[in-house]
């Protein structure tokens, strides 16, 4: 199985360089995501803002949520090839130590997002299951 076959590809909703920390925010929670793509007029990921950038960014030192991605968005971004396969999509979500990977062809275009959900709905490891059985119990206790 690849990332093409497991990745989220519809309804993900991007920013922009320009796009308000605040706007960036909203959607998170709107859409319920941790993580908002950053991409440029093509299409290509030039980064991304996780709600950790906003938290250490924003919050912390007390910027303005007017604050436009570009200056809090993290990269490089650690991205996968929509042919890579699901031990390679695990493998780099180990190395990177991150939850989500997104997928761009070869052009750098982003074409969706593999999580480690879409890895336990798609397939069974045991290195998911730990995975997210921690990020249960970091949200509701053991």
């Amino acid at each position: 199985m690849q990332a093409r076959d497991v990745m989220t590809c519809c309804d993900l909703w991007v920013c922009t360089e320009q796009t308000p920390a605040e706007e960036v925010a909203r959607q998170m929670v709107r859409r319920g995501v941790s993580a908002i793509p950053v991409v440029d007029r093509a299409w290509r990921l030039v980064g991304i803002v996780t709600d950790r950038d906003i938290s250490l960014r924003i919050v912390a030192e007390g910027r303005s949520p007017a604050t436009p991605a570009a200056q809090i968005m993290s990269r490089p971004v650690h991205a996968v090839d929509p042919d890579a396969d699901v031990e390679q999509i695990e493998s780099a979500m180990r190395r990177f130590h991150v939850r989500r990977l997104p997928v761009v062809n070869d052009d750098g275009r982003l074409m969706g997002f593999v999580s480690l959900a879409d890895l336990a709905r798609h397939c069974y490891s045991p290195w998911v299951e730990h995975e997210l059985v921690g990020v249960l119990e970091s949200a509701w206790g053991p």
